[in-house]
């Protein structure tokens, strides 16, 4: 897929930093690695010094090593979406439920005709991004719980359109999402956290043609919402 958008710009930010301290390493592939690698603490491999393309090959990384390896589910905390919602989705009677973002894949098994993607979690069913997801089919019911948080507001709003358009028509999207809140993990702090707040979910769903049925607080600062497309 063609990079069109820059995904975090304080990782962008801190790239451009470093190489206007630093322009020789424009010249040395080897020696830019190893300053992305002490500066962000990520390993990649470098084609080229486009700074777009290293920014989202660092990005990718470093979302890579906090879900993969440092991150734990905390979905009991959670009063809306946490394990409430394994009922709210099933009393629906969905034909086919899509977790986008799934990570352990709590609900495998739980939830009825469920399959969880992730890009970075093997307990998933498939591993992709959620924009290279192109299964050929719509679903009933689609969960988006701290999925779609990372990056500037195209890559978000380019997510939440694709996570709709895997939605039927009179089907339902269930949200959780992070109002701009840093994790306090070490390895987190790259994270580009989008600041999520109910003027752009409500923007959003009428341009999208989806009505907005929930939008409340949830336990950790957290922002839970519920769309139902049109």
């Amino acid at each position: 897929m063609e990079k069109t958008r820059l995904m975090n710009t304080k990782i962008f930010n801190k790239l451009q930093e470093l190489l206007v301290s630093s322009p020789q390493l424009i010249d040395d592939n080897n020696a830019l690695r190893q300053a992305i690698n002490v500066t962000f603490g990520v390993d990649i491999e470098l084609s080229n010094t486009d700074l777009v393309s290293i920014t989202d090959a660092i990005d990718d990384e470093v979302l890579c090593n906090y879900f993969s390896k440092v991150w734990q589910p905390k979905t009991k905390k959670y009063k809306y979406s946490g394990l409430a919602i394994i009922d709210e989705i099933n009393n629906l009677k969905p034909r086919s439920v899509l977790d986008l973002g799934c990570g352990y894949n709590e609900f495998k098994g739980k939830i009825h005709n469920l399959v969880g993607i992730d890009a970075y979690n093997s307990r998933a069913d498939i591993n992709c991004h959620i924009l290279e997801y192109n299964p050929g089919n719509k679903f009933d019911a689609v969960i988006c719980l701290g999925s779609i948080n990372f990056g500037s507001v195209d890559k978000i709003y380019s997510e939440l359109k694709k996570a709709i358009s895997l939605t039927n028509t009179g089907g339902f999207l269930f949200f959780r999402v992070n109002p701009g809140k840093q994790h306090d993990a070490l390895e987190s702090q790259w994270i580009d956290f989008f600041d999520w707040n109910p003027t752009f979910i409500l923007n959003a769903a009428n341009q999208l043609n989806c009505e907005v049925i929930a939008l409340s607080e949830d336990g950790g600062n957290r922002l839970y919402f519920v769309l139902k497309v049109k």
